[in-house]
């Protein structure tokens, strides 16, 4: 098996059985012959980890298997398998995402060919759950590379379940970030000198469903809370990267003037980095409105 490094496919998953025994089949499928499959089930109660338990007994030392009796939230289930994973590399996958023929032996091989690659991901094609219809392709535009600079400046261009990484020991999921710590785990990752790498392939699929974390409720939803708290730590743990972090944190307050008050959205935007789009939008709110609230 040197020819072939292990890889460790972490999957996270709560209540989503109608779709993990999809998943789990497209990783089980895959022509790549030294993986494991680490499962974290938070406290399923729809009959997940009885089905986990059948896949175990039948894949006898495929999966390893963390059963929690209660729901703990994304980012500690994250780092019980994260604890669990002893390949080279690490394939994340949500319980409910798809991986498609040849994923694993393509970045594998990258990133074999590509020592300084820390972070591979691909294309994704982001499909309707209910339909199966194709929405759009997720790296439709943004198909960024480069080093922890690019993932600070452009915050989580790479789809979750497309990324493979190289598995460091000391990096982890910060647990003060309940939902989205992804972005930081990238980073802290990236942080360690390597680059993150793009596969211009489509070869996963991310479902969109009801259920989705990442689903717009039109309001400051613990996603986007965890990112704002992501820029305050980056301040106080990378300050070196002052410039891009202060870029992606204008962005950031600049997507939130439909979700919070539309004029202090912009005014905090414009308080990290001054940017044509944030001034015009406060410029035509006070002409509107004929003045800024404070």
């Amino acid at each position: 098996m040197n020819k072939y490094p292990l890889v460790s496919v972490g999957i996270i998953t709560y209540n989503q059985r109608i779709y993990l025994k999809e998943c789990i089949e497209s990783i089980l499928s895959q022509d790549y012959p030294n993986i494991e499959i680490v499962v974290g089930d938070d406290g399923s109660t729809d009959g997940t980890q009885e089905m986990l338990k059948e896949y175990s007994k039948k894949y006898a030392g495929k999966f390893k298997l963390i059963l929690s009796k209660r729901n703990e939230g994304i980012t500690k289930n994250q780092n019980k398998v994260l604890s669990l994973c002893r390949g080279k590399y690490i394939a994340w996958m949500g319980g409910d995402d798809l991986m498609l023929p040849g994923k694993i032996r393509k970045q594998v091989e990258y990133m074999e060919n590509n020592p300084n690659c820390y972070i591979c991901y691909h294309n994704l094609e982001v499909f309707d759950s209910q339909t199966g219809r194709v929405l759009y392709y997720f790296n439709e535009k943004n198909k960024y590379e480069g080093d922890v600079r690019i993932s600070i400046k452009y915050g989580t261009f790479n789809g979750a379940c497309s990324n493979m990484v190289r598995n460091f020991k000391d990096v982890r999921f910060n647990e003060s970030l309940p939902v989205a710590s992804d972005w930081l785990y990238w980073i802290d990752i990236l942080a360690k000198g390597g680059t993150i790498n793009y596969i211009d392939e489509v070869l996963g699929k991310y479902r969109r469903h009801n259920k989705n974390v990442t689903k717009n409720t039109g309001g400051l939803n613990q996603n986007l809370i965890d990112h704002l708290n992501t820029i305050n730590i980056l301040l106080k743990k990378y300050p070196q990267f002052k410039e891009e972090i202060y870029y992606r944190a204008s962005v950031l307050y600049r997507g939130l003037r439909h979700k919070i008050d539309y004029d202090k959205a912009l005014r905090l935007s414009l308080s990290y980095r001054l940017n044509f789009k944030a001034f015009a939008g406060l410029l035509i709110f006070y002409l509107t409105f004929g003045k800024v609230r404070y």
